[in-house]
């Protein structure tokens, strides 16, 4: 469980939907709901209803009908499931979208450098459709791009069910043969066309009116749109991106790689194309805003693996050149937590299974948790050299990105010593707590004093007495709250307090500095100037004679407990 909730929360608190405002709809409301539950509960299910809500939010409504892209990404979630005793490495791509779209919603909102690289980009020339409702246009796009980025998918599982049959058959004899399948179409034009039900020259008069050197191209052929708009945001060679992209499919079968990224666009394309014409839509939503997502979802993969290679050799993607593209492959990357492993190969390996993210104006900082086992040595130094070489992210983040990993295990020394402290909460909250309240310092302190580095970046890294400090810190909030009534525990139910009164703060903060300075003296601190080294402090003191500025840190500290406790999937509720 992630602690994108209070980012998610701060979107959603911004955001207006145009048929709430105008139609007397209660859209957001179910979105936020939905999203909200899943955060609770990162789970096929709670993904599921994020999915439903979002395309019903924005359906495009063909009579006698149900939803197809509902049954698309059913399908997705059927098909990964049963799939897996045939595949090396496979993992969930199903809540890994829902992931990947509400870390978006989290940058977005707090990045103000993404929205004006969105804002200068749309509405674009030609299209006059675009939301003005806050956030709605990037809603609506991200939307599509995110949670539709991996439909394509099954495609990528077949390819690598077949080559896994071919090994087990060819290794029989003991001959160690590796035969790879080869993906190939004798009617591929059949998938690389929107079929026309209105006059073509109807439905794309717009497209032909705002893009005069489009002449050549067929408006209602996936493969020239996806090309023209590459064309048009990297200034690549019309011609040559034409040529690859019509040769894409011959490219992966002689490499033998499966771009599923490729058929999730097609797919976007094929079906919005489709359905706005039976509904009677406006043609302008697919050549604007759908053909937007569905270049962000087609270069995922496709501009680190084709365009910054000959013929293109492009450098790092700017944020301006598709601010969709470039947020969901920085999305799609950090997306490494609560990815259930299916693969028969990837079922051996260590994964995330939480993350804790913190994110500012200029600076993005990600710490996965693994419960047991650490993960791969390099890891985050890999993940940051690929994001680094692909975007420009001092563009988004001028302050740097920083990535790092965390192992429950890093406490096993400690868990004789925590176990004095109260066998009321669980020991694993209690450490992701300590964690999270480790994080929120490094916040705050980079708030304070960007050009500082951090003494401590990583939990791991804090001698043993400031980790057992962050522990008592931890389990004090249960001390603290049971004083007043209240408790914590685990999110999904209504009624939790996201905010002290005055006089229960002013309660907690002496109970918390009671608590200091039994930590500090049974540590060997005594009265006297602040000296680390000799383990001296002015402030073993009654919190009755502290400064006001000193007992702002206290009160701070209680203040932080709901942002706390969400950061873990938990809240505040009265006893």
């Amino acid at each position: 469980m992630s602690n994108l909730a209070t980012y998610v929360d701060r979107f959603f608190d911004k955001l207006q939907l145009k048929e709430d405002v105008e139609g007397g709809h209660s859209y957001k409301a179910y979105l936020r709901t939905a999203v909200s539950a899943f955060l609770s509960h990162e789970n096929q299910d709670s993904a599921f209803e994020v999915y439903r809500i979002f395309f019903d939010s924005y359906r495009i409504a063909v009579e006698g009908e149900g939803n197809p892209f509902i049954d698309l990404v059913d399908m997705l979630r059927s098909y990964e499931e049963t799939a897996a005793t045939l595949t090396d490495r496979q993992r969930d791509h199903f809540v890994h979208a829902v992931n990947v779209f509400v870390t978006g919603l989290a940058i977005w909102v707090e990045n103000p450098h993404l929205r004006n690289a969105f804002a200068a980009a749309v509405p674009e020339e030609g299209y006059d459709y675009a939301y003005t409702t806050p956030y709605e246009e990037f809603f609506f796009r991200w939307g599509i791009a995110s949670l539709f980025h991996d439909v394509g998918y099954p495609v990528e599982i077949v390819g690598n069910q077949i080559n896994r049959i071919m090994r087990i058959v060819a290794d029989m004899d003991g001959a160690d043969v590796r035969v790879k399948a080869r993906i190939s179409y004798e009617n591929f034009d059949e998938l690389n066309h929107i079929n026309e039900i209105v006059p073509a020259e109807t439905f794309t008069a717009a497209f032909r009116e705002a893009y005069e050197d489009a002449d050549d191209l067929d408006p209602l052929a996936l493969l020239d749109l996806l090309a023209y708009s590459i064309h048009r945001s990297f200034g690549c060679d019309l011609a040559t991106i034409k040529e690859a992209l019509d040769g894409h499919v011959d490219t992966m079968a002689a490499t033998g790689f499966i771009d599923h990224g490729y058929y999730s666009a097609l797919i976007v394309l094929k079906w919005y194309g489709f359905a706005l014409q039976k509904a009677g839509g406006v043609p302008e939503k697919l050549y604007w805003p759908v053909l937007d997502a569905a270049q962000a979802i087609f270069l995922h993969h496709y501009y680190r693996n084709y365009l910054q290679k000959e013929p293109f050799s492009l450098g790092e993607m700017h944020v301006g050149d598709n601010p969709l593209a470039y947020l969901l492959i920085l999305c799609d990357e950090l997306q490494e937590w609560n990815r259930e492993a299916r693969g028969i190969i990837t079922r051996t390996f260590i994964l995330a299974d939480t993350v804790h993210l913190s994110l500012g104006r200029d600076y993005l900082a990600a710490t996965y948790v693994t419960k047991s086992g650490r993960l791969p040595e390099g890891y985050c130094a890999e993940k940051e050299e690929l994001l680094d070489r692909v975007l420009a992210l001092d563009e988004l983040f001028p302050a740097g990105v920083d990535l790092d990993a965390e192992s429950l295990d890093s406490f096993y020394d400690l868990k004789p010593r925590l176990a004095s402290l109260s066998a009321r909460p669980l020991l694993k909250d209690i450490e992701l707590l300590a964690i999270a309240i480790h994080a929120r310092y490094n916040e705050e302190q980079l708030a304070r004093h960007p050009d500082r580095p951090l003494a401590y970046a990583r939990f791991s890294e804090l001698p043993d007495d400031l980790k057992y400090s962050n522990m008592r810190q931890a389990q004090s909030i249960y001390d603290k709250l049971g004083m007043v009534g209240l408790t914590m525990r685990h999110k999904g139910v209504p009624g939790a307090i996201e905010a002290f009164a005055p006089e229960l703060v002013e309660v907690m903060a002496e109970f918390e500095h009671d608590e200091w300075m039994r930590e500090r003296i049974a540590n060997g601190w005594t009265l006297g100037e602040r000296n680390a080294e000799r383990k001296t402090t002015p402030y073993l003191v009654p919190y009755r004679d502290l400064s006001e500025e000193i007992k702002e840190l206290d009160r701070n500290t209680v203040r932080n407990i709901p942002l706390l406790a969400d950061r873990v999937g938990m809240a505040v509720y009265e006893l």
